[in-house]
């Protein structure tokens, strides 16, 4: 039997928030004690300073937003699974069965749980020593002056507790401490002995063990283990397990995300000065165009924070790429760079410049200093003091890179002396280029960069004082790129790097490591970290691994305790009549949307409802954009991005519903919309039958659908198959025996890895299904895993790569349907759903959550307004610690194995499955191909399957590598035979 129970954790003492209640002894006692002390000297700490340093050591949950974890509760060999759910309130719910709750488990989670309550220490301590000074084994000995309990404190730790009166008496011993990463303490093994009031008599012993995990920037309990001894020798172990934890989300905080600029950039110079933010040139082509048409031709600032101020637009010096833009608070200026001497389809001709101006706000006017020894590109620079110091970078001439010359010295620029020049001091000792240069605490931060082997994620310190560099701590690991293209800046005393996951660190206090501190809401590398003040920077421009160049500027606080979400919304006027049921698909930072219903009625079906419109919403640049009408005008269909090659894609939009002829029903076209050329076309593959309201995701280079309804609105004939298509001029055709196991229409889908989940939607009539069906890509098996807590039609799912989150739709109370604005997240690790928010601000159930770099953007067309796209980018957890992954290197020679292109020529090879059942027989592979099979078929079934064909493949190269080289072996020996005739 299961039941719901609700404990108030009461918190202890605040003396005492870190362990159980104890005993104490008598008033009278303590104040003899207290007469007979030594007098400690004014320079010791005094018994209450102690007491104090002991309270402020203990590891607390401030701003704490509660979590919930699986929970295993164990007594000797009894064991019960179930969750538990704690609020911010530190009280928790229980849902386990009843015999569970064993009479010391109140008393245990009130020690791991409710002692992480923050408690004010009083004003000052009333407590005095009872010892005659340091050197007792367990520190010194402190007491409470009004008899409540005994304490030894060492190290500034508490180590033993007394607690006696006449009805208890106990006794508590930390053996050891575990301590965070803050330096704070947390219990790790304690000791509880219980003793007879009367007679001092041992009664139990309580042998403690605490784990602890970090979640977020949270210690929570992992593991806690007790052994009990009783009075007679009887024993009894006790164990509590947590895992799968899950922060709740505590109210977002506003991120800001200012006027974008005018174009997407790249490799541009930033700085702020003033009330200004001021953007030189950059790249604002192609991502791998070179040529001066692909450099911005501008010099623009804006006055960031003023919602009606615009670009202004400045003197121009020369345009050029991988600049630098300094300001030493009275002018501006522009350092070195890359331009070019070609245009367009020229051919290639790079030209590093010598550049090095100052730039006069007040006169709008540029002046020429001494320019640079060599050309230099790829730089950084920084200001420290009166002197500009300028490192990294090559000087890149002509038609190729391959032979450019790197800089491995730094450059000093005296700005009160400038009839000096620049002045080369020492590298730090290797060639790198597409560094950031900062600087703090009176020398210069290197970060990274890229060298021939390979990124770099090294730091070296250069100190002016003695000329001498230093390694500093190593980048985190957070990306394969970490270390290329970052950018740093010092603010408030403070030292911040950001990359290309968007993660800003923090240098730590003693210079040993770098903090997360928060992170980007658009993440991107390549571009600009700059101070506004002591706690906030900003973000300008770069390129996103989501989606290509960025206009944006965007404000990030630094200094911020808070562990809540960060969340920033905008609305963007659309020339569109669409009012719900648009086919939307996310592909990097471009948001499309696809026709739709223009009726504010759900069930308007008429053939004027149906809308052709089809927009797309630039998400870095907040705008719209119409693009041609769709060929036919339909809702609620399925659109995915497909890749033709790494560089080529389409969109496409299948089936849907609408106008069949005269009637209305689900339709079986399929659409295709050229996303460079923004031209649209009619695939010649269509749908197998009429299919609408369904899924389809993008797999392994194929097209896969799931589910749906091929009768328009009705409940009735609901489509229990899947199709898969490879995107070309190959049929779409369904899947052979891997029926749905719970055939659903309006639900919502998502891949995680290898694996496609079926959340909600109608199954047969109204009701909503409540099974979540889990899809094997490889292997085409499906499986179940839990329920979400709110059961929903028309909802949203998306995934971060590690769990995925389900937002929206309707679910169904008392038999009514209604909006269901809460946001649940699911862990595959722990296989538990968590209500992550009951609701979001600004967020409507009718949104679709869509993944963007981790983030989650909710797209919604206005309920009130007409015209009006609402956006939302929420980031559940920015201060969550990021994944380490292996960095991305050059060696190891180039070129694809023979592995890897066998695997390639076989899932080509799988084009001709054409009874989709995954496997290739003789007469698919056809009569040049089929001694495939008797080769490589490992299961006597007569087919090959992926893994099978990669393998035969495999063997076929080794073979034919093999003849080749003997057939060489004997011309060799034939040519030497004929040699020596």
């Amino acid at each position: 039997m299961k039941c719901l129970s609700i404990f108030p954790l009461m918190v202890g003492l605040a003396a005492m928030a870190q362990l159980t209640m104890a005993p104490a002894v008598s008033a009278a006692e303590l104040n003899a004690k207290k007469a007979t002390a030594t007098e400690v000297p004014a320079d010791k700490p005094t018994a209450a300073e102690l007491r104090q340093a002991a309270h402020d050591a203990r590891e607390v949950w401030h701003n704490f937003p509660g979590f919930s974890a699986n929970i295993v509760i164990g007594e000797d060999d009894e064991q019960y699974s179930g969750t538990i759910d704690v609020g911010p309130d530190f009280e928790y719910v229980l849902n386990i069965d009843e015999a569970a709750h064993k009479p010391w488990l109140k008393s245990k989670l009130r020690s791991v749980i409710a002692h992480r309550k923050p408690s004010e220490a009083p004003h000052e301590y009333d407590v005095s020593f009872q010892d005659d000074g340091p050197g007792h084994a367990g520190g010194r000995q402190i007491a409470e002056n009004d008899g409540s309990g005994v304490f030894r404190i060492q190290d500034g730790e508490i180590k033993e507790v007394i607690r006696r009166n006449e009805s208890s008496w106990f006794e508590i011993t930390t053996l050891e401490n575990f301590t965070t990463s803050a330096g704070k303490v947390l219990p790790r093994t304690t000791s509880v002995t219980f003793r007879n009031p009367d007679t001092g008599n041992i009664e139990s012993n309580l042998s403690n063990y605490f784990g602890w995990t970090k979640v977020g920037a949270f210690y929570l309990p992992s593991d806690c283990k007790t052994v009990k001894v009783g009075e007679d020798g009887q024993r009894s172990t006790r164990t509590l397990s947590f895992t799968g934890h899950q922060l709740h989300l505590a109210p977002a905080k506003e991120a800001k995300l200012h006027k974008p600029m005018r174009e997407s950039l790249t490799s541009f110079g930033a700085a702020v000065m003033g009330d200004y933010l001021y953007v030189f040139s950059g790249h604002d082509g192609d991502a791998h165009g070179f040529g001066k048409d692909v450099l911005a031709d501008h010099f623009r600032r804006i006055k960031f924070d003023d919602a009606n101020a615009d670009w202004e637009e400045l003197a121009m010096h020369e345009p050029s790429q991988s600049t630098a833009l300094v300001t030493d608070g009275e002018y501006l200026y522009r350092i070195g760079g890359l331009s070019f001497l070609n245009s367009g389809t020229e051919e290639t001709h790079f030209n590093s410049t010598q550049h090095f101006a100052r730039y006069d706000a007040q006169e709008d006017k540029w002046t020429e200093l001494a320019t640079l020894p060599e050309p230099r590109s790829s730089l950084d620079a920084a200001v420290l003091g009166r002197h500009i110091y300028v490192a990294g970078g090559w000087n890149l001439q002509g038609e190729s890179s391959s032979d450019a010359p790197w800089h491995d010295d730094i450059l000093r620029f005296d700005l009160d002396n400038p009839e000096n020049g620049w002045e080369s001091l020492p590298g730090p000792g290797y060639n790198t280029r597409a560094i950031s240069l900062a600087a703090h605490d009176g020398k210069i931060y290197l970060f990274g960069g890229i060298s021939d082997s390979g990124i770099l994620r090294k730091v070296s310190i250069y100190d002016p004082q003695s000329n001498q560099w230093s390694e500093g701590p190593e980048l985190p690991a957070d990306s394969s790129t970490m270390g290329f293209a970052t950018s740093s800046f010092a603010t408030g005393d403070k030292l911040y790097v950001v990359g290309t996951s968007g993660n800003v660190y923090r240098l730590a206090e003693d210079g040993s490591d770098w903090e997360m501190e928060t992170r980007l809401m658009i993440p991107r590398m390549f571009l600009r970290l700059l101070p506004v003040d002591d706690q906030r920077l900003l973000a300008v421009g770069g390129i996103s691994s989501v989606g290509g160049r960025m206009a944006v500027v965007e404000s990030v606080s630094v200094e911020d305790e808070t562990t809540a979400p960060h969340v920033v919304k905008w609305s963007v006027p659309f020339d569109g009549g669409a009012k719900h049921s648009q086919t939307v698909v996310l592909d990097g930072s471009k948001l499309y949307a696809f026709g739709g219903n223009t009726s504010r009625s759900p069930h308007d079906f008429s053939a004027e409802a149906f809308t052709d419109e089809a927009f797309v919403f630039d998400i870095g640049r907040q705008s719209v954009e119409k693009l041609p009408a769709m060929p036919h005008a339909m809702q609620s269909g399925a659109a995915v991005s497909h890749a033709i090659t790494s560089k080529h894609k389409e969109l496409f939009v299948l089936g849907g519903l609408g106008i069949n002829g005269d009637k209305f029903g689900s339709l079986t076209g399929v659409l295709k919309l050229n996303p460079k050329d923004k031209t649209w076309s009619v695939a010649s593959s269509t749908l197998p039958s009429p299919r609408g309201m369904f899924q389809a995701v993008t797999y392994d280079d194929a097209v896969w659908g799931f589910g749906g309804s091929g009768e328009g609105k009705s409940g009735d004939g609901l489509v229990n198959s899947i199709v898969h298509w490879w995107g070309d001029e190959s049929s779409i055709a369904p899947l052979p025996d891997v029926p749905l196991p719970h055939p659903r229409r309006s639900f919502g889908g998502v891949r995680l890895a290898d694996e496609y989940y079926l959340v909600g939607g109608l199954g047969e009539g109204t009701n909503i299904v409540k099974a979540v069906d889990v899809f094997d890509f490889n292997d085409r098996t499906w499986r179940e895993i839990a329920a979400p807590n709110r059961h929903r039609v028309f909802p949203s799912v998306t995934s971060d790569g590690e769990r995925f989150y389900l937002f929206g739709g309707f679910s169904n109370t008392d038999g009514h349907f209604a909006p269901e604005p809460s946001l649940e997240v699911y862990d595959p690790a722990s296989d538990r759903w968590t209500v992550l928010a009951e609701s979001i601000e600004g967020v409507a159930p009718s949104m679709s959550v869509h993944n963007f770099g981790g983030r989650l953007l909710f797209y919604g067309i206005d309920k009130q307004v007409d015209g009006q796209a609402n956006f939302v980018l929420f980031d559940p957890t920015p201060n969550a610690p990021p994944q380490q992954v292996a960095g991305m290197s050059f060696s190891g020679g180039g070129g694809r194995g023979r592995g890897n292109e066998a695997a390639a020529n076989a899932k080509t090879m799988l084009r001709k499955d054409a009874n989709k059942d995954g496997k290739l027989s003789a007469e698919e592979l056809g009569d040049r191909l089929s001694t495939l099979v008797e080769s490589g078929d490992q299961n006597g079934d007569g087919l090959l399957d992926q893994e099978e064909l990669t393998a035969a493949l495999e063997k076929q190269a080794e073979e034919a590598k093999e003849a080749e080289e003997a057939e060489q072996d004997e011309k060799s020996d034939e040519a030497k035979e004929s040699k020596e005739d």
